[in-house]
């Protein structure tokens, strides 16, 4: 045999033993894909909740895995950058579902990406969790794999509305948010919702992803007058209050809890003082503050809601697949759709048969940077129109 021929066994060889290796190493892991859009107009969102995954994950495994029919398995987790694009997060699941094999997946941040997934995810029965997207589509499509844990636009809506309505004694609403899907399902949550509490939207408005002058769109709805604003809106687009109030839009502003974030104060400025918002989760609970110590010491900065959403997200899959006793996808959405008052680090999940968790949402007002927990909102009570479904 030459050396050639004898080294070309021996790498076959070595070769061999890795794939058995992999294989075998495979059998005891629990794989989940994630599409975190680590670029693009959402990479603060998920860089956020890339990291609360990420110490899930570790946390799981250092106390030795997920048991499930008396046998140890880790977890893997494998996140892919799709760039907040449609396009993009179908190959990316494609490649997770068909090439990695992953056992449940955590579908991409923006709603168009997150809708544009779905049809692929039902199709091969992998169970998906939305721990951000917010398009009410996302739960009103009759999927029966797809559970979402974030509050999405019928409850914001509703937070602001009823607080406006029943609170504030406010009728007129103008509503202001991104152009895109998870934008404009607010609007239409938020007119239906003030419609049905005998109010009027009198002015509805979109601006583009990336937008730094809001003023053409703020000067029509000064001009119709409304008697409060509800802008949908990330941390970056904090602009836009202070060029409301720099035209002299003086009415209540009830906003996203994206404001509730130290880049928001930072551009925003003064002009967020006053300024109520919607919050999910409630005032920081002992098992929040604990997880805010860890991931502060191991990221070096301030965990967000965002970040216990990708948290919970690992930790409720994790619980699932204890429960369903098996790694079988089917068994482990079966169980999912079981879920009842999960206790997370951001609250408690139970999911409606639409695959929407109930949670708990509050309203703060921001003074000087800082949120004030004013009162929670009940919006599961008797809502004038569904907050799980279109």
């Amino acid at each position: 045999m030459s050396m050639l021929k004898k080294y070309g066994v021996i790498i076959a060889g070595m070769i061999a033993v890795f794939f058995l290796g992999a294989s075998v190493y495979a059998e005891d892991v629990i794989k989940i894909g994630s599409i975190y859009s680590i670029s693009g107009p959402a990479a603060h969102l998920s860089n956020m909740a890339l990291k609360g995954q990420q110490l899930a994950v570790e946390d799981i495994n250092k106390a030795g895995g997920v048991s499930v029919g008396g046998k140890k398995y880790k977890i893997e987790a494998i996140n892919y950058d799709d760039r907040c694009s449609a396009k993009d997060a179908v190959s990316i699941a494609e490649r997770l579902i068909n090439n990695d094999k992953v056992h449940v997946l955590i579908s991409p941040t923006c709603s168009h990406a997150n809708l544009a997934v779905m049809e692929l995810n039902e199709k091969h029965k992998i169970p998906m969790i939305t721990t951000l997207s917010a398009s009410m589509k996302v739960t009103s499509m009759g999927h029966k794999f797809i559970f979402r844990l974030c509050p999405q636009a019928a409850m914001q809506a509703e937070t602001v509305s009823r607080f406006a309505y029943e609170d504030l004694k406010l009728k007129k609403s103008a509503y202001i948010g991104r152009n895109d899907a998870w934008g404009k399902s607010v609007a239409e949550q938020l007119r239906k919702r003030t419609e049905a509490r005998g109010g009027v939207q009198v002015a509805t408005e979109f601006y583009d992803l990336g937008s730094k002058d809001f003023y053409s769109q703020l000067t029509k709805i000064k001009m119709a007058n409304p008697e409060f604003i509800f802008p949908v809106l990330l941390a970056e687009d904090a602009l836009l209050i202070k060029q409301a109030r720099e035209i002299g839009i003086k009415c209540p502003i009830i906003s996203c809890d994206e404001l509730v974030n130290k880049k928001a104060v930072e551009i925003g400025g003064p002009a967020l003082n006053g300024v109520y918002t919607y919050y999910y989760g409630g005032p920081t609970k002992p098992e929040s503050l604990a997880y805010d110590k860890v991931f502060e010491k191991k990221y070096g900065v301030i965990g967000t809601n965002h970040s216990k959403l990708g948290y919970d997200g690992i930790m409720l899959v994790a619980d699932a697949i204890k429960r369903a006793g098996s790694i079988d996808s089917i068994k482990i959405r079966d169980a999912l759709a079981d879920t009842k008052a999960f206790k997370g680090i951001s609250g408690s999940y139970s999911f409606v048969p639409s695959g929407q968790a109930v949670s708990e949402m509050w309203i703060v007002q921001l003074q000087d940077g800082k949120a004030k927990f004013l009162k929670p909102i009940p919006i599961a009570d008797n809502p004038p129109v569904p907050i799980d479904i279109e």
